[in-house]
């Protein structure tokens, strides 16, 4: 049978639903750099991966992030090979790791104490499909091209975000998708400046995606799914 592979993009270090440092627009739709292109609308840097887990990690994050509802929405065999770029303490990765026995699992983060932590806790785990990398704010420096990529509490702290997923297009294999999943402009959590769904889907169909999907079970949070758009025939 043949492997296919997951890129997952969630809640990690300059990709997380933590608090702002960075002043954006009042409207939540992010601001435009001088080639157009609409960069974050919070910028955060998560440096000590120990501090942070007790946050990304807690338990009352399950009731609204519904982990499982989420894996089970996008995976649909034990063999896959997930990315998540923006890993952090590895919230999902773990997860996504059980899910795949067959599989493999990479972390990508900015950030050198998650990449680490997110091993450790790998290795101490037993998950031997699960490994973590260190990333560049404009490249997950993944290992291999992938079949989905999913961001999580992640779209809104990425720059020049078309040229980026105009990039993740070289990262995916055919029939690739990109999952979205982040705050909705009337949620309570994530920062202060949230990144609203239009502008999520303009910005995408701008880097030459369509979408595919789109889930609302979540509480808090919008669920997309583009995959590359076809040619017409």
């Amino acid at each position: 049978m043949r492997r296919t592979t997951i890129l997952w993009l969630c809640a990690g270090s300059i990709l997380s639903g933590g608090p702002s440092r960075a002043e954006a627009p009042p409207d939540g739709h992010g601001q435009r750099d001088h080639s157009g292109h609409h960069d974050a609308t919070a910028h955060h840097r998560f440096e000590d991966a120990t501090q942070w887990a007790e946050r990304f990690e807690a338990a009352e994050r399950d009731a609204w992030q519904l982990p499982d509802s989420v894996i089970a929405t996008l995976i649909h065999r034990d063999d896959l090979v997930v990315a998540d770029v923006g890993s952090a303490t590895g919230y999902f990765p773990v997860r996504f790791a059980r899910a795949t026995p067959r599989g493999a699992v990479f972390g990508s983060d900015v950030e050198p104490s998650m990449v680490m932590y997110l091993n450790d806790r790998a290795r101490v785990e037993g998950l031997t499909n699960l490994s973590s990398v260190l990333a560049a704010p404009d490249d997950p420096h993944l290992p291999r091209r992938v079949d989905l990529v999913f961001l999580c509490n992640t779209v809104h702290h990425i720059d020049d975000r078309i040229d980026y997923f105009q990039r993740l297009r070289e990262q995916l294999r055919p029939g690739g998708r990109i999952a979205i999943v982040d705050f909705r402009l009337a949620s309570e959590k994530g920062p202060p400046h949230k990144l609203a769904p239009n502008i999520v889907e303009e910005e995408f169909l701008a880097a030459g995606y369509e979408l595919a999907e789109r889930h609302d079970f979540l509480p808090e949070q919008y669920f997309l799914v583009f995959a590359l758009a076809t040619e017409p025939e």
